[in-house]
């Protein structure tokens, strides 16, 4: 099974836990450290159904998000009550490109490792909720290659990932925990990083606690491309 048809799966069985009801609140409480320029293309890598899209537009910004998983793009659409255009990607074989009336919220349909700046351009501002958590550890330098190639200079990313002792978890699988040494190797030469919260969060996340982790933290940064 691909790892796209793993996903989907998750999907139609329900098994989509890291999706929230509401607009993420570490984004409401950083937003001024990512959208720094008025207003900014925002990129959402791996975005599912997020309400954090249609906030994005609300705002002003237009925000373009990247998804494998037709149901998850379905289900935005359908749930914000938003009428869509659905169009091919030239260049792009079997994507699709869901866009709202105003063009303000664009959905690329697509395995993100195919996605370019050839189709949809280069963002100031990238908001990583769940999406390097979420790959497979073997894909994080080319997924980190491609962030940095659809950003612009002096582009900002807002980043939030997971760290806890692997060893405790079972079963394995993500939200994978990226410790600081990842960060750094990752980013460290590209990006000037800032560490906004570092933040205890197993006393409230069964999720959590069901894979048996003793500890889990939630790490919040803003990274500048030099």
């Amino acid at each position: 099974m691909s790892r796209l048809e793993r996903w989907s799966e998750g999907w139609a069985e329900g098994r989509t836990s890291f999706h929230r009801t509401y607009v993420h609140k570490s984004l409401l409480e950083f937003q001024s450290k990512l959208l720094v320029k008025k207003p900014s293309r925002v990129l959402v890598p791996l975005c599912g159904k997020t309400l954090d899209m249609r906030w994005f537009a609300e705002e002003g910004h237009e925000v373009v998000g990247v998804e494998g998983v037709l149901q998850a793009v379905m289900e935005f659409f359908q749930e914000q009550e938003l009428p869509y255009k659905e169009s091919d990607v030239p260049g792009l074989k079997g994507a699709k490109l869901f866009e709202n009336e105003d063009k303000k919220i664009k959905i690329y349909l697509c395995d993100f490792f195919q996605f370019s700046k050839d189709f949809a351009g280069q963002f100031d501002a990238i908001w990583d909720r769940g999406s390097l958590v979420a790959i497979d550890p073997s894909l994080r330098q080319q997924y980190t290659d491609l962030l940095l190639s659809v950003l612009s200079p002096g582009g900002r990313i807002l980043n939030e990932v997971f760290e806890y002792n692997p060893e405790e978890r079972e079963p394995k699988g993500p939200p994978h925990c990226v410790p600081e040494e990842v960060i750094q190797k990752l980013f460290g030469e590209r990006f000037s990083i800032q560490l906004l919260a570092n933040v205890d969060i197993l006393e409230h996340n069964q999720f959590f606690k069901d894979l048996g982790l003793t500890w889990t933290k939630q790490n919040i940064r803003i990274m500048t491309l030099q």
